[in-house]
């Protein structure tokens, strides 16, 4: 009989490709733990003791003191974090704060590294993630530096569609001063470019975000060569 946390696993964009060996190992040592809105799961400079993989709700990744937060990233149901500090074996440079209700599969970071040394698929797996989070990292980074609000708005938008044509309506994953430090903005200037896009058919119900054609939207981003414009 399968262990029971294997369906969680599957649901998981990190593991869900491994071979049924490999999961079952992770199954193994791996627990569920639920966490409320607005608690910190972990912070800054802390040891990485787990790998947090989201099964529901969300969270924040956020660096600095309170007051001075600055917005690295959202991840939500079937993302993982921080699998760097996990392998390497050193602090947290940034908090996870939930933005939601939620539930975490986690896997002790020093089991990992154990199996990392015997299991092929699983080191395979995890370079490949890695490498993809690198150049989405270089993408985020190029879109700062180099686009306006407008581009940014668009581009974060889109990337929060689990479409890439037609219609779509989606919810911020956090709040808006959250989503403006995150594109590198003030939220007065977020708040200002969302009238902007309703030219290009985006409106806003409070935290929703309603938008007509996603190529109609796309045709603000200018996106880089070999670059998913969903970030993953």
């Amino acid at each position: 009989m399968s262990h029971p946390r294997l369906p969680f696993l599957k649901r998981i964009e990190l593991f869900a490709p491994l071979p049924a060996a490999s999961l079952e190992r992770l199954a193994e040592v791996s627990g569920l733990q639920r966490f409320s809105n607005h608690g910190y799961l972990f912070r800054e400079g802390e040891e990485p003791d787990f790998i947090y993989c989201f099964v529901e709700g969300g969270i924040v990744l956020v660096g600095g003191a309170d007051g001075h937060e600055a917005v690295i990233d959202f991840f939500g149901p079937g993302e993982s974090v921080l699998l760097p500090a996990a392998l390497l074996g050193l602090p947290y440079l940034v908090s996870a704060r939930a933005t939601s209700d939620g539930q975490a599969l986690l896997i002790p970071a020093s089991k990992l590294r154990e199996q990392l040394n015997d299991d092929v698929a699983l080191a395979a797996q995890c370079a490949r993630v890695l490498s993809r989070h690198w150049r989405v990292l270089i993408s985020q980074i190029k879109e700062i530096k180099t686009h306006g609000a407008a581009e940014r708005l668009a581009h974060f938008l889109i990337s929060q569609s689990e479409k890439t044509t037609g219609s779509a309506t989606l919810i911020l994953p956090g709040m808006k001063k959250e989503v403006a430090t995150r594109l590198g903005i003030k939220p007065e200037t977020l708040s200002r470019t969302l009238k902007k896009l309703r030219d290009y058919g985006v409106d806003t119900d409070g935290d929703t975000i309603r938008i007509a054609s996603l190529e109609r939207l796309a045709a603000l981003v200018s996106p880089s060569p070999g670059v998913s414009q969903a970030g993953s």
